[in-house]
């Protein structure tokens, strides 16, 4: 008698626990053994691309088993804010080690890619917070890696491919390879750019494709994207002035997301843009940079709240944005200080829809108030 066919889903695999039972195409052809870990959502939505399926009797076996609570309490808590580290530090290594890159860059990096898919499929919320939580003391490494995060996250809600959505964040971690120095320096300098550094910018999207070509990086999607991601639909981008159609959609997240980071994180000689700012110029640009389309679904996708932001409340209290609400206007939010008591001991929930509880402004991490580990909110286990 042949054994019936159960074709998987994305809940029957947990990342960081090896496989319950043996993967099989759709034929019963046997693909995979039982065991073998599952470390990446790259993996899982692979297999479920190609077909997997499981056999009825063997599935069933397996989840009379119950695992260890220990370990599946583990497995399903890990920090999206870890893994990100894990990315970031792992992305300054790669960039940092040689002038010239070594034969195993493209799997470095796409082991980093790896990292940020994965901390955005734990909590897509989490992800998002952690450009303002996460922090990393070189500008163009953290910089690169909050670009890539708002891409996976962008690239989801607009319907791409998993693997077009490696191949863009790949580009947003590479974008700068070629003024990586330059960058850094450029974050602390407060005099005006000198002939010498402008012509480094304008050259770097296409040293950068030529840096990438010679690292053994073969994927046009990924190479387009770095030539591209200084371009205007208008025509007055560069390095390359592409217009219209000439300019990828795909590579418009990258510019947009490139710029949104840029203008938040603070430099020598500003203080850092506020959120809600930066969205109304992006609407005031009026498909001048990025087609209309675009820009609208980047502002619906971070709200004009997002995950991570440090907001007080029209009662005096003092939350974090745990996510997105019901409304643009109205986020979760996790009170950690009350104006009376200081600072709970356990975070609040309020409804910010309410008068009472409205945000009232967005405050600075940096804002003598915050006296919170806002990471702390989500009450994942970090060891």
């Amino acid at each position: 008698m042949v054994e019936k066919l159960i074709e998987l889903s994305k809940d029957d695999f947990i990342i960081g626990e090896p496989l319950r039972w043996p993967i099989y195409d759709r034929n019963g052809i046997f693909l995979i053994k039982k065991g073998v870990l599952i470390e990446t959502q790259h993996q899982i939505e692979r297999m479920l691309l190609h077909g997997a399926f499981g056999l009825s009797v063997e599935m069933e076996a397996a989840k009379s088993i119950q695992p260890k609570k220990t370990k599946k309490a583990k497995s399903n808590n890990f920090s999206p804010f870890e893994l990100i580290e894990k990315a970031t530090t792992k992305l300054y290594d790669t960039l940092h080690t040689t002038a010239s890159y070594q034969d195993d860059f493209f799997a470095q990096i796409m082991s980093v890619v790896d990292d940020i898919q994965t901390a955005c499929t734990r909590d897509s919320h989490t992800a998002l917070a952690s450009l303002f939580l996460v922090k990393f003391n070189n500008y163009p490494i953290k910089h690169s890696i909050d670009v890539a995060v708002l891409c996976e996250s962008l690239g989801k809600s607009m319907g791409l491919f998993i693997d077009e959505r490696r191949s863009v964040i790949a580009a947003a971690l590479t974008m700068n390879i070629a003024m990586l120095e330059l960058q850094e320096s450029l974050y602390h300098q407060e005099s005006p750019l000198t002939d010498e550094q402008k012509k480094a910018i304008f050259n770097h999207p296409e040293e950068g494709r030529e840096m990438l070509y010679k690292a053994k990086v073969d994927d046009d999607l990924w190479l387009d994207c770095v030539s591209a991601h200084h371009e205007k639909i208008n025509g007055h981008g560069y390095a390359n002035q592409l217009m219209g159609d000439e300019y990828p959609e795909i590579t418009q997240m990258i510019v947009l997301a490139d710029q949104y980071c840029a203008r938040l994180s603070p430099r020598a000689y500003r203080q850092p843009l506020l959120h809600k700012g930066i969205l109304r110029d992006i609407l005031l640009d009026k498909g001048e940079t990025v087609n209309e389309d675009t820009a609208a679904l980047f502002i619906k996708e971070l709200g004009f709240y997002p995950p991570g932001l440090i907001v007080k409340l029209n009662n005096g209290e003092i939350g974090i944005v745990r996510q997105r609400g019901k409304r643009a206007d109205t986020p979760v939010v996790q009170v950690c200080v009350k104006p009376r008591t200081g600072k709970v001991t356990t975070p609040i929930r309020q409804d910010t829809s309410t008068d009472t509880f409205k945000v009232r402004q967005v405050l600075l991490s940096d804002d003598p108030e915050v006296v919170f580990d806002g990471r702390a909110v989500w009450g994942f286990d970090e060891t």
